[in-house]
């Protein structure tokens, strides 16, 4: 079974180029932007990993990301399979995590514009009537390289570099998190077993700040500061009943794996 990883540079992409090569299985990387020869080439099963994550100072980008360089390899391109990595941020506005739940947005909030590019790019999937192109929707997910800029990295840097975390946010603040092996594992197993065109991957239950906090200062021995201003920013509880129940996933425990990031940051400086 052949791979094309589109998105490779990328936190998740670059952790699927390894694990294809340490597991020796085939697979390519190419650079959508410059490599004309993926739109005649047999591609396999893609794993279109293409994305911007900083939507506010980037919003064109965004779009041409989660949208339409996906219009290009849908249109074009000839392969087996097509999965699309979303993501659980979608849920933020909504009652109901369940995937075949309606989603709510808000096109005036500038905040939801990542929300709309993503949902835009599941549209465009499932509207293709392939039972082989599929949408999956991580959580948090953590894991060596994650962007700096998201709550977990950032607050070990600043135990590494400052000894000291400030929060802006409350220490009852909670999230789904998911390690990024669970990531690859699971979307594995969907490209070659899935029975749903939509999944949830998740852990299925919400860390407070304060769990992953204690596990830092534990190790560190940092300090914690709490700004006056600081809020609650948590959300729901996502569903994983699919992947429970067809993979029979049990989510590895983030808070094990704090140890290996905060080794990670103090060796790479």
């Amino acid at each position: 079974m052949k791979y094309t990883i589109l998105g490779s540079k990328g936190f998740i992409g670059s952790h699927f180029v390894k694990y294809f090569k340490t597991q020796n299985i085939e697979f390519s990387a190419p650079d959508i932007r410059t490599d004309t020869e993926i739109f005649s080439k047999p591609l396999g099963n893609i794993i279109y990993a293409i994305g911007v994550s900083n939507f506010v100072e980037k919003p064109l980008e965004a779009i041409d990301a989660h949208v339409c360089i996906l219009k290009k390899i849908l249109e074009k391109c000839n392969f087996d399979s097509l999965l699309y990595i979303s993501s659980g941020r979608i849920y933020y506005n909504s009652l109901s995590t369940v995937e075949d739940e309606k989603v709510t947005i808000d096109p005036s909030n500038p905040n939801d514009l990542y929300n709309i590019s993503k949902i835009m790019g599941e549209s465009l999937c499932l509207s293709t009537n392939r039972k082989n192109v599929r949408v999956v929707r991580p959580s948090n997910v953590l894991g060596i390289g994650a962007p700096s800029n998201l709550f977990v990295p950032s607050i070990i840097k600043d135990a590494i570099k400052q000894n000291k975390i400030i929060l802006h946010s409350t220490l009852e603040s909670k999230k789904d998190y998911i390690f990024i092996d669970d990531v690859i594992d699971l979307i594995i197993k969907i490209i070659q077993n899935g029975k749903s065109r939509i999944y949830n991957v998740a852990s299925g239950y919400n860390i407070k700040s304060q769990d992953i906090i204690n596990k830092i200062v534990e190790i560190t021995n940092c300090s914690i500061e709490i700004s006056n201003d600081a809020k609650e920013f948590s959300s729901g509880q996502i569903n994983i009943d699919k992947i429970k129940n067809e993979f029979d996933f049990i989510p590895t425990k983030v808070t094990d794996k704090i140890e290996d990031l905060i080794k990670f940051y103090q060796n790479s400086g």
